[in-house]
């Protein structure tokens, strides 16, 4: 071909071009640093699956995924910054069932909206336990439940954040029973306060209260979820007293929606791959996590999450909880 014809048949294809470009440079993502930033304090179970997921993700590819724990509000002060920043995929949320599923139901006035975002990975979800002192006298759920219906006044719940507030209303009201709610900054202050005896129970996810339980500074009475932990099959579901008791947490990973899809592809794929590398997914699991499966689309992960925000919404109406 004639150098002229060549450049003709170019000067016809300047779009064509210009997408080939596009799409190079929306494949190279990520091409530097990218943030996850939790809304809540370091150690808690958000906090620890963010750093393991965070850690492959870097190893996959090549690039730091950094993470900046931003607590307060129950979580609104984090999930703020992460709905102010741009919209390129370079800023993550690690969302969790208080972000995206309960604080809409707890607070008259929010500083952001879930449908904010896109969820394009859902981690895991596990249950809570109910935690009470290692010397109370009540050794099952039913025990803990006629005890607290002798006493002349209302037991004391602890609680961190809603995924712990929640639970311990819920049981209230399925069971009958009376608490006293008491407010602490993080659910390890709970637990901590539980083992001294001013509160009577707690309900902190598995994850921060593993520790405590397997060293015998509290005991599991049971567990939130449906069915056993396989962690801790020794202790009972309350579902296996109160059939109509479950409730579950979650965490996932979010971007405002107006990413463009084909990062938010990218994301899904990656950050699913990395929770099923091998040695990544045997920790979820010791954290108390089960995953989703592996093929979970951006799709199925935004409807899960969605659809855990109307359970926690008929968890807190009949909790009677009213917004703050």
């Amino acid at each position: 071909m004639k150098r002229r014809d060549l450049l003709a048949g170019l000067a016809g294809v300047p779009f064509v071009a210009g997408l080939g470009a596009t799409a190079a440079g929306q494949d190279a993502y990520p091409n530097r640093l990218v943030k996850i930033l939790v809304p809540f304090g370091p150690g808690g179970s958000t906090d620890i699956i963010s750093r393991l997921i965070g850690k492959q993700l870097e190893a996959m590819t090549g690039k730091p995924f950094v993470i900046e724990n931003k607590p307060g509000a129950t979580g609104m002060i984090g999930t703020t910054q992460v709905k102010n920043a741009p919209a390129d995929g370079y800023t993550i949320l690690l969302g969790s069932t208080s972000t995206l599923g309960a604080n809409p139901s707890l607070y008259k006035t929010m500083t952001y909206d879930p449908s904010d975002f896109t969820t394009v990975a859902v981690n895991g979800t596990t249950g809570n336990f109910m935690l009470v002192k290692p010397d109370a006298p009540y050794k099952t759920v039913k025990e803990f439940v006629e005890y607290a219906k002798k006493q002349p006044k209302p037991l004391f719940s602890g609680y961190g954040n809603a995924s712990s507030r929640v639970p311990a209303a819920l049981f209230e009201v399925t069971t009958g029973v009376k608490f006293e709610e008491v407010a602490y900054r993080d659910a390890v202050a709970s637990i901590q306060d539980l083992n001294a005896g001013r509160v009577d129970c707690v309900f902190p996810d598995q994850v921060v209260g593993e520790s405590y339980v397997r060293s015998g500074y509290v005991r599991a009475l049971a567990v939130t979820s449906k069915d056993r932990s396989p962690l801790f099959p020794d202790v009972p579901a309350i579902a296996e007293t109160f059939p109509s008791y479950v409730i579950i947490a979650y965490s996932c990973f979010s971007v405002r929606k107006e990413t463009p899809d084909d990062i938010k592809k990218k994301l899904n794929r990656l950050i699913m791959d990395a929770i099923y590398e091998p040695a990544i997914l045997e920790r979820v699991k010791k954290l108390g996590f089960t995953p989703p499966p592996k093929d979970w689309t951006i799709e199925q992960c935004d409807a899960f999450v969605a659809k855990e925000r109307e359970d926690w919404t008929k968890y807190i109406k009949l909790a009677k909880i009213e917004p703050q």
